[in-house]
């Protein structure tokens, strides 16, 4: 069985899918039909309070598929505290093979789960908004929003 919630934010629309017993996306679109079960609504809730602030992690069981390397990434990723920036290649390197940049960039391109695995976090060398799946501004409008709620805790 697959379940569906969408959430409203700031940036559109985030949809939620999953399973009986795993998160299995959750990404941005237009589509807002709906199907929810409880980890649905336990994502919407999350989320729902990233966006007022009151919330900086996940806690979501998440079906993470991957190779052993994204799934490493993605890790990593995950270890980036709201309201800082790091760079393709220290990912890279802290996944543990510091020349795989295009690769640890590719599996970044490959998350499933906006904003839970903070992959907007995750910037060019000299600060460059590079790359976001669902769209720069989302990136730069997240970086933003993060900057200003960490500076206030």
């Amino acid at each position: 069985m697959s379940y569906i919630e969408n959430v409203l934010t700031p940036i559109g629309n985030i949809r939620i899918t999953a399973t009986d017993s795993l998160i299995t996306s959750i990404t941005f679109t237009n589509d807002t039909s709906h199907f929810d079960n409880e980890l649905t609504k336990m994502a919407r809730m999350q989320l729902e309070a990233f966006f007022l602030g009151q919330r900086h992690t996940f806690e979501l069981p998440l079906a993470s598929t991957g190779t052993a390397f994204q799934q490493r990434i993605w890790q990593q990723v995950k270890t980036i505290p709201i309201g800082t920036t790091t760079t393709y290649s220290a990912i890279a390197a802290q996944a543990g093979n510091s020349q795989a940049v295009r690769a640890a960039a590719n599996a970044i391109g490959r998350n499933a789960f906006a904003i839970a695995i903070p992959c907007h976090r995750v910037i060019g060398k000299n600060n460059q908004i590079t790359g976001y799946a669902w769209e720069p501004w989302r990136k730069e409008w997240l970086l933003k929003f993060e900057q200003a709620r960490s500076e206030h805790h």
